[in-house]
This record gives structure tokens, C-alpha cells and sequence, in this order.
């Protein structure tokens, strides 16, 4: 039932807060038990919208109020006090309807580091089946992937001609190339595994929800914007919510799944008491738990771009009306070109220097190449350059940098980061600088090559790199960890994702993982939700 108008005092056995990729995924496992009333409210709107089914329409939902939160950050001091618009999904799927459609798992030691900081039940052997049980593969037969999952996973479908140029640098700075990266190592090169189905984007919403809210157990509600989980006896028994100017309200008979996202569900639970007492308080919120780290522990990927004048077409430079729409019509006719094209084409993990056990850096190819603005909160909308263009962007996999959510003076997320925070950051993002340098210095490469772009000149020493990665650095969507998971008492959430300390509440979505995977985090975010939704049928 889609939309409906709930009455003041609605019960459903579970609610869930966040229609994401977590939380579409709960909805509809949870509700295949038809003796089960789940409730899935969801702040933003539908997610049928062409821009969102094109996967080159993230670029113009980015930014974009109806599809995007576009959360504030404070002035980040370790990149020179610039800030940056965090964007996330405003819409049924979240950051699944919105992202580039990258599908990487991660490593296996990313998972049994996880065993490690106290996640139990959390380490690869424990996680894999559930990467599997949401995942159905589309191409060659392969062990490594699932084939009866929602989620369309493909290989790439048409990509630009300037990838194999690419791969071929890789192969000459000695990255071998991997046939499939998503089998728990992922040391090489490789072109981009994407959550799409014949050329479309394969959100959460479309593989698991359009079919479970047929089901007469099953509601999902818009525009419902939860302001409070209601508390008796530090039990979650409902949640308020806001839609369409009007407050209402409703219960949960057995418990409420927070899956707000890394931002949403941290501010979520703090406007409804429970977080660090000092904060609560100067808020004005009544301390219902006393939790010191909800809205600590947040991480990101910094990001990193080099990119080069070249001798060949790129996406940036056929952006003239004809181009666009040559593209488009081959895109309805059967969709390839660029408009079906995820972000990022082709990537490689890499070691930058000797004595490491796994990939630190992980670098993306992009046939195009955008401006970084000084401050990207006051920029509607990334500057291409007309002339070809390709863009190698370094982003660091384990950053030990860290930031946390705050509430704002209208209780709504605020995030506080330092991107390079961590001087090991900037030392691994100097190293990761100097190896793509070195991959444009290839033979392969300096084919293309007819001059730099940024930067210009290259940078002569360590300082200089320095100089160039703070004034550079750039988020890359990625945002985990602000509701930890763990064993110890200062975990936010248990590793059976129950909050510790309150009754009837679970966080489950990327804000929950320990410590951020190596690669983009969607597809560990959509195994959560699996994972999750079997942990509370079993009763655990």
C-alpha cells in the first residue's frame, strides 16, 4: 500500500525508518511472513523518476533537493577550512537510487577485522552468504556470485574505448588484471561490476520492494519525516513522524529498525535522547541513555583527483546538444553508451609501497575529468572543461581519519570531519599520488597524453604533493560507522544490531559497520540489511 494515510495509533509488528538499501531489504524479507505487519516509513519520495532509472542520471540528482539531503559539513581545517555537500538518497532505495552503481564487496580481512574489534558474527565467512542470498549475477557463471538474488549485478556493459588504455598502464606498473574482484581479494586492475539489469539501475527499491508492497501486510509511507522514537520504560514502542505539516504517530508491537543512514540514524537517535548526555543536553533533549559514541566513529574515503589532456574524445568533451542527444538515443535503443555507463569504468586496488599486507589505495579511471571547487557547498553543479580529459582519482581503503555527526540548531545532521585529519592519511595519500603519477608516466598512457591539467606543473617533492592533496582532497560518498558496532559496552549496537541499553531498537544500515570496507560501501550496506532481517526472523 503505497502512500497510505496511517491513523494516529497504527501497530505494526516492526517498523523501519529509512527505506535505503537497508532498509527496503528489512521491509520485504521481514513481510514475506505474511502473519508479520511491517510498517517502512521513508522521509523522502517515490523512486520511479527516469533520472533515477539512467544510471548517468545520478549527475543531475546530485545536489538536487527532490532526490538528494545534501547534509551541511562544518569547514574541514585539514583541507584548508573547505567543506562539501555529503549527499545521500532522499527517495525509496536511498543511496542506492542515487549512488553510481558500483557493486564491490570488499576484502576478507575487511570483514574479519570487523571479528576483531568485536563483531561478532560479522567476519567473511559469516557475511558471504548473505552477499550471495541479495545478489543475482548476469554474467558468466561464477562461483564467487549468487544467481537467485533481487539485486541485478552485471559486468560492464559497453565500456569507453580509453579503459583498455588503462588497464594496459596497470599491466606496465605491474598490476596483473582480475577477472572478478568481489571474491574477497582484490589486489589488480579491473573494469566495474554495477547493480544494473540491461543497461538499468538495480536500486533496492526496484529488486526488493516493488514487488513486496503488493503484499497486503506490507506499508510503506512517504514523505514521512521521523522525528522520535517514542520511549516506555527504555523500550522503543513507536515513532512520530511528520508528513504533510501534520504529526502522527505510530506503534511498534515488537521493534523499530533505525535505517536512516549514516547521518539520518545517529541524528534520529539523539533527538530521541539517546546519545552523549553533554550534547543532549545543550540541545535541550531529555537523556534517555547516555551513549558517549552515537554520531562518533564516522569514516570516509578521501579522494584524490590527477587528470590530463589527451589525443582522444572523452565523455566531457561531447556534451554539445547533438552529442547528448546521440547518446540518448542509444541509450532507449539499447542502452549503452555513456548514459548506461556506472561513474567509474574501471579501477584498480593497489599496494603503494612495500610492507603492506593488503591494498591501501584504491585508484578509478574516468573518462572525463570535473573542476574541484574551493567550497563545493556553494557550487550547484561540478565545471567540465570542453577539451578531452581523463581523470584518475586515488582514494585511501582504511583512512584512520575521523569525524562525527552532530545535531544542528534545527536537530538535524551535522557533520564535523577532517578528511586528512590523521597525518597517516596524508603520508599514504602522498605515496598514492606519486603511483598514479606513475601510471600516466606509462607508455600506454603517454600515447594519449598531450599535457597536464591538474596539477600543473607536477609537483617536485613531498611538500608540494602535500599542498596539492589538501587543496584537492574530496569526499567520495562513502560515509560509514557513526553507530558502531561491537562487543564492548561503548558500542552503539550490539552485534546483533540491537542498540545496547533500550529495548526493541536496532540500528541497520552502513552506520553500523566498525570500520569501513576497502571500495565503495553499497553493497556491504545491502548485506546488512540481509543479514539483519534473518537475525530478527530468527529471533535473536
Amino acid at each position: 500500500m503505497a502512500d497510505a494515510k496511517s491513523d494516529p495509533m497504527d501497530v505494526a509488528d516492526y517498523i523501519i525508518v529509512g527505506g535505503g538499501s537497508a532498509g527496503c531489504v528489512i521491509a520485504a524479507r521481514l513481510s514475506e511472513d505474511p502473519a508479520t505487519r511491517v510498517i517502512l516509513l521513508e522521509a523522502g519520495g517515490e523512486a520511479g523518476s527516469f533520472m533515477v532509472q539512467m544510471p548517468a542520471g545520478f549527475a543531475k540528482m546530485l545536489l538536487n533537493d527532490r532526490f538528494d539531503w545534501q547534509y551541511e559539513q562544518l569547514p574541514d581545517p585539514s583541507i584548508g577550512n573547505r567543506r562539501f555537500i555529503w549527499s545521500a538518497g532522499k527517495m525509496l532505495g536511498g543511496g542506492s537510487s542515487l549512488n553510481g552503481q558500483v557493486y564491490i564487496r570488499g576484502t576478507r580481512n575487511d570483514f574479519d577485522h570487523w571479528l576483531q574489534l568485536g563483531a561478532t558474527g560479522w567476519g567473511w565467512d559469516d557475511v558471504w552468504p548473505y552477499f550471495l542470498r541479495c545478489e543475482h549475477w548476469h554474467g558468466p557463471a561464477n562461483q564467487n556470485h549468487g544467481s537467485h538474488g533481487p539485486v541485478a549485478v552485471s559486468p560492464m556493459r559497453d565500456p569507453h574505448p580509453l579503459c583498455a588504455v588503462f588497464m594496459d598502464a596497470c599491466a606496465q606498473v605491474g598490476l596483473g588484471e582480475l577477472e572478478d574482484y568481489n571474491g574477497g581479494a582484490m589486489e589488480g586492475s579491473f573494469l566495474t561490476q554495477a547493480t544494473q539489469l540491461d543497461g538499468w539501475r538495480c536500486s533496492t527499491e526496484k529488486a526488493y520492494l516493488r514487488d513486496a508492497r503488493k503484499r497486503p501486510n506490507l506499508r510503506v509511507i512517504t514523505n514521512a519525516d521521523v522525528e522520535t522514537i517514542i520511549m516506555e520504560n527504555s523500550r522503543a514502542v513507536g515513532v512520530s513522524y511528520r508528513r504533510d505539516g501534520q504529526y502522527e504517530t505510530v506503534r511498534a508491537a515488537r521493534e523499530v529498525i533505525v535505517s536512516a543512514g549514516t547521518m539520518g540514524s545517529p541524528a534520529l537517535l539523539m533527538r530521541s535522547g539517546i546519545g552523549p548526555a553533554d550534547s543532549l543536553r545543550e540541545s535541550g533533549i531529555e537523556i534517555i541513555q547516555d551513549h558517549p559514541e552515537v554520531g562518533e566513529n564516522l569514516q570516509e574515503h578521501p579522494g584524490v583527483t590527477q587528470n590530463k589532456f589527451v589525443n582522444r574524445p572523452t565523455i566531457n568533451s561531447q556534451l554539445r546538444p547533438h552529442h547528448i542527444m546521440r547518446d540518448l538515443v542509444r541509450f532507449l535503443w539499447n542502452r549503452t553508451g555513456p548514459l548506461g555507463a556506472p561513474a567509474v569504468q574501471a579501477m584498480a586496488m593497489v599496494r603503494t609501497h612495500d610492507g603492506l599486507e593488503e591494498p591501501d589505495a584504491q585508484i578509478h579511471f574516468l573518462p572525463l575529468a570535473y573542476n574541484v571547487e574551493q567550497d563545493t557547498i556553494s557550487s550547484a553543479e561540478a565545471e567540465m572543461p570542453k577539451e578531452p580529459c581523463v581523470s584518475i582519482i586515488a582514494s585511501l581503503t582504511r583512512p584512520k581519519s575521523r569525524g562525527r555527526i552532530k545535531l544542528g540548531a534545527d536537530k538535524r545532521p551535522v557533520i564535523d570531519h577532517q578528511l586528512l585529519g590523521d597525518e597517516r592519511d596524508v603520508a599514504s595519500m602522498v605515496k598514492a599520488m606519486k603511483f598514479v603519477n606513475g601510471v600516466f608516466a606509462t607508455s600506454a598512457m603517454q600515447q594519449i597524453i598531450i599535457g597536464d591539467r591538474s596539477p600543473d606543473p607536477i609537483p617536485a617533492n613531498d611538500e608540494e604533493w602535500t599542498q596539492y592533496i589538501r587543496d584537492k582532497a574530496l569526499v567520495t560518498y562513502h560515509p560509514v560507522g557513526s553507530c558502531r558496532m561491537g562487543a564492548d559496552d561503548r558500542a552503539v549496537v550490539d552485534p546483533q544490531c540491537r542498540v545496547r541499553g533500550i529495548g526493541g531498537l536496532r540500528v541497520a544500515d552502513a552506520s553500523i559497520m566498525p570500520r569501513i570496507t576497502s571500495g565503495n560501501t553499497n553493497a556491504t550496506a545491502i548485506m546488512i540489511g540481509e543479514k539483519v532481517a534473518e537475525t530478527i526472523r530468527s529471533g535473536r
